[in-house]
């Protein structure tokens, strides 16, 4: 089982997006062994908050040969990219976390010092719902890789 991890600023209030996080990590638990944490938002201006979020991120992010942020102006992947490049990373054994930054996204320090950053969509999503919108993509990306039929 390969480990990838999934930090996200912010916690799951609303009861679909919690329903369908569980749905997709028990589905998920055939290709991965996932982790799931919830970060505390940052307090005070937006500048501050980020500056605050990238801080304790950092400490998180020790030792994870590849971080990834998940932005809006992050690369752009259809599904089958994702996959594939999912595959080269799990092939080269990197070990991944993918984070999901807070309401004011990333801190432009974070930015520049972690070069891998992919886009879920160019349009904008209520957080909780990108937090589902990931795994979803996550676990086709195992499908496509695994030749299953869910991914059409």
């Amino acid at each position: 089982m390969y480990p990838i991890t999934l930090l996200a600023f912010g916690r799951l209030r609303l009861e679909p997006c919690r329903g369908l996080q569980g749905h997709y990590l028990d589905m998920l638990r055939s290709y991965a062994r996932m982790t799931v944490t919830e970060l505390p938002e940052g307090k005070g201006d937006p500048a501050r908050q980020l500056k605050d979020e990238a801080d304790r991120l950092r400490s998180k992010l020790a030792g994870v040969k590849c971080p990834v942020l998940l932005t809006p102006e992050g690369k752009l992947l259809d599904s089958e990219a994702f996959a594939q490049w999912l595959a080269v990373r799990m092939d080269r054994g990197d070990s991944l976390a993918f984070v999901l930054g807070s309401s004011h996204g990333f801190d432009p320090g974070l930015k520049r010092e972690i070069p891998e950053q992919l886009s879920l969509s160019p349009m904008t999503f209520p957080h909780e719902l990108s937090r589902a919108l990931f795994l979803e993509q996550l676990y086709r990306a195992f499908t496509i890789l695994r030749g299953k039929d869910y991914h059409k």
